[in-house]
């Protein structure tokens, strides 16, 4: 009997131990279940309230598209006219390029005071030049050779192409190339080696760059006698001034039929300021010629010192170059907004530089409810 009654004790125990633990697991399993319920509904409200970052908005032109994953890149190459052409004193052309492309390319000025094409030819060529100009690192012609053959993953990357981004490369040499071979000879190069340097230059574009990237040639200015001697004798003082021209109007106009030429053989379009230059008239001289010394020219006010660009004319050649883009370029030309006349949201531009939009959205396209959500809706 005794035994019996301990063996009922320890089944009582058992059973109330069981009884216990059921109880447990089903109150932790109801509380999960009703946190998982309450997280899914938490998050359905806040799905269904949570304001969008772009609205809809009409702009001055058209509704935004997607702006591109990143600017694309221009690249100014010359002498010490593009070199100065960041001037803000000057209002440099290499600048109103930059505003015009303002959050939708990145102008990068490469110009070299000084420079003629053989010098500017030799530093493409050189380490600093490649990462300078084309940034990349500098690759020797064996490991250029064997990067052909080879499966490496890290040297095919190296030489793959169009990765940079840049679409736009203006070449814009000649006022020095054109010295006189006797009074300037260690400017001057020749006619024939110079426009070999142009078909160089040209084509290590498109072998660094992409053979698609877009080319504008740009010719050397008119020189301008009266300006340039006049420059020189405040340079040098009169008893030292020579009176003879380095540069000449002549010699300036040879080089720019040459550049014109190299632009004609490759099929890319060319700038040419020495004609358009003497064709027009600064503003400050579109009413009446009242003014002007004997022997001087109006279009000699483009001109700082006969040879550079005042801000006359780099604001001349800043809209002459925007007009050849509009005409040749138009995936990356941009136009104004039509009421303000800024590079603003209401501005628009080609496909490849974004469309109607730029790089980020538009202070007008933010819903400020919530400006941490990052979703681009297209109608």
């Amino acid at each position: 009997f005794l035994v019996i009654q301990r063996f009922m004790r320890e089944v009582l125990c058992a059973t109330i131990l069981l009884l216990l633990c059921e109880s447990h697991y089903c109150a932790v399993n109801t509380g999960t279940m009703k946190r998982k319920i309450q997280a899914t509904t938490d998050k359905d409200e806040t799905t269904t309230d949570t304001p969008k970052m772009y609205e809809s908005t009409e702009h001055c032109a058209a509704k935004a598209e997607p702006p591109p994953q990143q600017r694309i890149k221009i690249i100014l190459m010359g002498d010490s006219i593009t070199q100065g052409s960041f001037s803000a004193t000057l209002s440099g052309w290499g600048a109103y390029l930059a505003d015009v492309y303002q959050r939708r390319a990145d102008v990068y000025n490469r110009g070299f005071s000084g420079y003629n094409t053989d010098w500017f030819a030799n530093y493409l060529e050189m380490g600093q030049g490649r990462r300078d100009l084309f940034f990349k690192a500098p690759l020797d012609d064996d490991i250029m050779e064997r990067a052909s053959e080879s499966s490496s993953t890290n040297i095919q990357l190296e030489v793959q192409k169009g990765e940079n981004n840049v679409k736009l490369v203006t070449i814009f040499f000649g006022a020095n190339d054109a010295s006189d071979a006797i009074l300037n000879p260690r400017h001057h190069v020749p006619l024939s080696r110079f426009q070999a340097n142009l078909h160089t230059i040209a084509s290590l574009c498109r072998k660094n760059y992409g053979p698609d990237v877009h080319i504008l040639f740009i010719t050397p200015p008119p020189v301008h006698h009266e300006s340039r001697l006049k420059f020189q004798i405040e340079k040098f003082g009169k008893e030292k001034a020579t009176g003879k021209l380095e540069r000449s109007l002549e010699l300036s106009g040879m080089y720019a039929s040459a550049v014109e030429s190299v632009a004609n053989q490759l099929g890319v379009p060319c700038l040419n300021l020495w004609k358009k230059m003497q064709e027009s008239k600064p503003s400050l001289n579109t009413s009446s010629d009242d003014g002007i010394e004997e022997g001087e020219l109006p279009w000699g006010s483009y001109l700082s010192d006969g040879l550079h660009l005042s801000r006359e004319g780099n604001l001349f050649v800043g809209r002459c170059v925007q007009e050849m883009i509009h005409d040749n370029f138009p995936d990356i030309a941009v136009s104004p907004c039509p009421s303000s006349g800024g590079y603003n949201s209401g501005s628009r531009g080609g496909k490849g530089v974004g469309g109607a939009g730029g790089v980020g959205p538009w202070h007008d396209q933010i819903n400020s409810g919530n400006p941490l959500i990052f979703k681009h809706e297209r109608d």
